[in-house]
């Protein structure tokens, strides 16, 4: 069972290490901005979009550029083939590099002119079959949002699911609004190059603050550029805001290496730990073997032997256990482990190192042990086994515990963190809130008809319609205090129209929401009026308290005349792993509001969507509805927490499990060796109960000291782990005793079977011989 859970997250780990592997991979890399505002500092796949072409036309050594964008940053495309509407997540937009880069094989088409055409898209392996079957779509259309066409080029083969860059579908840059002009006001843009040799990067990187203030001065940059290696992309981008959905994350990978050999440490303790028990018992096999000219060499290698084959036939097993495992290490991990990682070099060739390692480790001592007996030793009656290895497995029991324990404390400071965050009051009320997609409307006409529909319903209480929602779809830019405030502070901008603090129930401080913005809302000079809501975290950064903020003219990147008319209390927009930042609420007209976001009274929920899905079926018949709910896409943002956590607290108990099947066997020969002593005490009068306790104590003694042991180790652990998050836990004395009780319990619970079985035992039987 050790070896088996050890062999399946082994698996994992060398398929989350194995990504990315592109012929040209040591060559790739992406750009990285390092945003820094007030203190604090985030990092960003995107870039400008002028960054790729400026760097390839200055730096030779940069053979490829390609900027990528996935639809409407992150949103859903609604893609249309006759009567046909299907909802896609992994539609990007990119530069024709993105093809040699990757290495995109191709199936159809021509690769080298596949998208020059602005009008041209390209499908995966996959999606071209399920739209046209296995006919060859190439000059085929499809039709984007029900309003653009495009034709396609090409078929290339599906990227393997141990690929970063995750395309379906990938259409021209120059294609998007953004592919027009080279600008440095919008970092939303992922590039990757290539460079003539992996040497280069330092030249690269070199250039990069220079172009910075060429282009956008030193005072006006609130960032900094670098290069990330494809090779560390997948593993060292937990905290990097990027558009791919396979990011891995080095530090629960760590966690779960350790987890491995933790277990392959306590499946070799368990094997020392019984075989040095079963040393008397076998000692007279070696007392003969040695009377008859066995050598010292040749046991050594008979005891070796022995643990060799037991590995063997375990390992075997193991490996039946950890393919039968496969699918519950999905569900409960939410990864997709791949059966042909069995057949990846990495493992074919470690399964016989591991076999070997552990043949080494586990038969060391027992070998060392039972081969260095004396003849006169190992037959003399009675000889009892040397004090060191008694000490040595008391040893082990100490090691094997103090694991024990260092996992169920993290189990429990995890689980107790997890059920923290869900208690954190937000700000806001996510429940009860849709946000329906519009992205596939045609027009304002169509928006509006969606709108009245909606509202007309009887589940309906309030709507507004915005840019995005708490968490998914702001944009971002700097809010400054004065003009001397050159740096700023990060402030997230939602556009919005309607009633957003009713809809989204904010409390509001000061002043009035936004309202919705007219043409009339202008200078004398023809600039727009801009109204904004700040909540209170950018008011405080102004200085300002909430009632003296209202009227006040600030600088957000929305023009020179920017009103601040409302404040907000602050709201837990984004994940609790990160502190409150500066948001704000506007009804500039500069952006795009392709979300309409419902509060609806609870009660048939499945009647209630049917309901919406039918008003906006009335208004575009033929695109697929698509809808959030928010509590279920803030659930999203604690996922991979509640992953790992549902992952470490399976392992760690087969953990503490494989060691309570070690500390049995142990406690099973150290009955079986004090059998006549109990015998006697029986018949001297000894109760069962004072039995029981005389052949435990021993082993509590033991948890205590492993207790002790695993304590600091514990605690340093989990304030790590705690560190990733914002909003935290105090890790508090009693998690600990807990932990301590859970192992002692388990370790009497484990020995005291075997204790009851000696003490109710019939002395008659053991003392017979005597």
């Amino acid at each position: 069972m050790g070896l088996g859970i050890s062999i399946l997250l082994s698996l994992f780990i060398i398929q989350e290490r194995s990504f990315d592997e592109f012929p040209n991979r040591d060559k790739i890399f992406r750009y990285l901005a390092n945003v820094n505002y007030d203190g604090s500092n985030e990092v960003w796949a995107g870039v400008p979009n002028a960054v790729g072409p400026t760097v390839k036309d200055k730096i030779p050594e940069v053979k490829l550029s390609a900027r990528t964008l996935l639809n409407g940053f992150g949103d859903n495309a609604n893609i249309s083939i006759g009567d046909n509407a299907y909802l896609e997540s992994r539609l990007y937009w990119a530069d024709p590099d993105i093809i040699e880069i990757f290495g995109l094989r191709f199936l159809h088409g021509d690769k080298k002119t596949a998208l020059n055409d602005p009008n041209s898209i390209l499908l995966s392996e996959s999606k071209a079959k399920q739209y046209f079957g296995e006919e060859n779509p190439v000059n085929k259309t499809i039709e984007l949002n029900r309003t653009t066409t495009f034709k396609v080029a090409g078929v290339y083969a599906d990227f393997p699911a141990t690929s970063t860059f995750d395309a379906e579908l990938i259409g021209p840059f120059s294609a998007t609004q953004f592919g027009k002009e080279n600008r440095w006001d919008n970092a939303s843009f992922e590039t990757w190059i290539m460079l003539r040799s992996a040497n280069d990067q330092q030249k690269v990187e070199s250039y990069l603050p220079k172009m910075l203030e060429e282009h956008v001065g030193a005072e006006g940059t609130y960032y900094t550029l670098a290069l990330q290696p494809l090779t560390s992309v997948h593993l060292q981008s937990s905290g990097v805001n990027s558009y791919s959905e396979r990011t891995g994350d080095a530090t629960q990978l760590k966690q779960l290496s350790y987890l491995a050999i933790a277990l392959l440490l306590i499946a070799a303790i368990n094997y020392m730990n019984l075989a040095t028990a079963r040393a008397q018992q076998r000692s007279k096999e070696v007392g003969v073997s040695k009377t008859l000219g066995a050598s010292k060499k040749g046991l050594v290698g008979k005891f070796y032997t022995e643990t060799a084959l037991l590995t063997l036939v375990s390992i075997l097993c193991g490996l039946v256990l950890a393919v039968l495992g496969i699918p519950l290490f999905n569900l409960l991990s939410g990864k997709t482990l791949l059966y042909t990682t069995l057949l990846h070099p990495v493992f074919l060739l470690g399964l016989p190192v591991l076999w070997l390692f552990i043949t080494l480790v586990s038969g060391f001592y027992p070998a060392m042990i039972l081969s260095s007996y004396t003849p006169l030793e190992a037959l003399q009656k009675g000889k009892t086994v040397r004090m060191g290895s008694a000490l040595f497995r008391r040893a082990l029991v100490v090691l094997q515990f103090s694991a024990s324990v260092i996992l169920i404390v993290g189990v429990i400071i995890m689980y107790i963190q997890m059920d923290f965050m869900s208690q954190q009051k937000l700000g806001y009320n996510p429940e009860n809130v849709i946000a329906i997609k519009m992205s596939a409307l045609k027009d304002e006409q169509e928006s509006k008809a969606l709108q009245n529909n909606i509202r007309d319903l009887s589940p309906t209480q309030q709507m507004a319609v915005a840019q995005a929602f708490p968490g998914k779809g702001e944009n971002s830019a700097s809010i400054h205090k004065d003009d001397a405030d050159k740096q700023g502070a990060l402030i997230h901008r939602n556009g919005v129209m309607g009633d957003i603090q009713a809809v989204l129930q904010l409390n509001l401080l000061a002043g009035r929401m936004v309202k919705e913005w007219t043409p009339g809302d202008t200078t004398s000079e023809g600039k727009h009026i801009v109204e904004v809501v700040l909540n209170k975290q950018a008011v405080d950064y102004l200085g300002l308290t909430p009632e003296d903020a209202i009227g006040k003219k600030t600088i957000v990147g929305m023009g020179d005349n920017t009103y601040i008319v409302g404040v907000v209390a602050n709201f837990n927009y984004a994940s609790l792993h990160d502190p409150i930042g500066a948001y704000s609420f506007t009804n500039a007209p500069y952006f795009g509001m392709p979300y309409l976001l419902v509060r609806f009274k609870t009660g048939d929920l499945r009647e209630t969507l049917r309901q919406y899905e039918a008003a906006y079926k009335k208004v575009a018949p033929n695109a697929p509805f698509d809808y959030t709910f928010l509590d279920s896409r803030l659930e999203s943002l604690y996922l991979a927490d509640k992953q790992i956590a549902s992952v470490l607290l399976a392992f760690s108990v087969l953990v503490i499990f494989v060691g309570c099947l070690g500390l049995f066997g142990l406690a099973a020969f150290t009955a079986e060796r004090r059998t006549k002593e109990i015998g006697v005490r029986k018949v001297l009068g000894a109760t069962v109960p004072s039995l029981v306790r005389l052949l435990s104590i021993d082993f509590v003694k033991l948890v205590v000291v492993a207790f002790v042991i695993a304590c600091p180790i514990a605690y340093w652990g989990s304030s790590k782990w705690l560190d990733n998050f914002a909003y935290r836990i105090d890790i508090q004395w009693w998690m600990f005793g807990l932990a301590g009780l859970v192992a002692i319990a388990v370790a009497i619970f484990t020995v005291s079977t075997q204790a009851v079985r000696a003490a109710v035992a019939n002395p008659v039987n053991s003392l017979r011989d005597e």
